[in-house]
């Protein structure tokens, strides 16, 4: 089958996933999703130099996006896009960093000429898997209560302690640096991976910091015991210690 048609068809399938998340569920913060991802699909500019690199991007951002938009779908309210001075200050803090490291990176990867290796093969799908399993499983876990695009408490939430959430404080973030750092090495250059990495990690602190303040605003003593016993990115002993 003719590479074009395959890029044809994967933009076409996200398409309509995007469209069927709008009926359900038409929302400001979807809209910007679903953008993200669609740019780096558009199925043009591919030619026999870069044709390797084109078509994982493809991939990497039909199957992410769809797992986004499904989530955004699923969980954000009307009231969530509030468009006061809080969201607005995540948008640009948190939201647009890590935007503009996945489009960016996807751009620089569709560009690139070089072959792709075996070793980089693996590395990028196993982070791409990894990464992408554990956002499913991570969110399937807080529910529909609990995330969100924006730093906001419902009615009946309560805090997330047990599971993932038990061996660190934001996996749903571990797990989409693992996607971030699988697209890092798709673009096959050290400068174009280290500055999207570090836009997106800069992008995940961000949140991180504004969403603890406002965890321990709503949740108290029990977030600070919860703090102090379970580290931030990855599933290292704290000993008690809060960081």
């Amino acid at each position: 089958m003719d590479v074009i048609f395959l890029l044809k068809i994967n933009f076409a399938v996200y398409c309509a996933v995007f469209a069927v998340c709008l009926i359900k569920n038409f929302n400001f913060n979807i809209i910007l999703v679903g953008l993200t991802y669609l740019a780096p699909l558009v199925p043009l500019g591919m030619s026999d130099a870069n044709i390797e690199r084109f078509i994982i991007v493809s991939y990497c951002n039909l199957i992410f996006g769809i797992i986004e938009v499904i989530f955004f779908a699923l969980t954000e309210r009307p009231e969530d896009s509030t468009f006061n001075k809080a969201y607005f200050q995540q948008l640009w803090g948190h939201v647009l960093p890590i935007v503009i490291a996945l489009i960016g990176m996807s751009f620089v990867s569709r560009a690139s000429e070089a072959p792709v290796q075996w070793l980089e093969a693996v590395m990028i799908a196993l982070l791409f898997l990894v990464g992408s399993t554990l956002r499913i499983w991570a969110v399937a876990q807080l529910g529909v209560l609990r995330f969100k695009f924006n730093i906001a408490f419902r009615e009946k939430q309560t805090l997330k302690t047990d599971g993932l959430h038990g061996l660190t404080r934001h996996p749903t973030y571990t797990a989409m640096m693992l996607v971030v750092l699988a697209y890092a090495i798709t673009t096959h250059s050290w400068l174009a991976g280290v500055l999207g990495t570090l836009s997106a990690l800069f992008g995940f602190q961000y949140r991180i910091h504004f969403e603890e303040l406002a965890l321990k605003e709503q949740f108290g003593e029990e977030y600070d015991q919860y703090r102090s016993q379970t580290p931030m990115w990855l599933p290292i002993p704290t000993y008690g210690k809060a960081e």
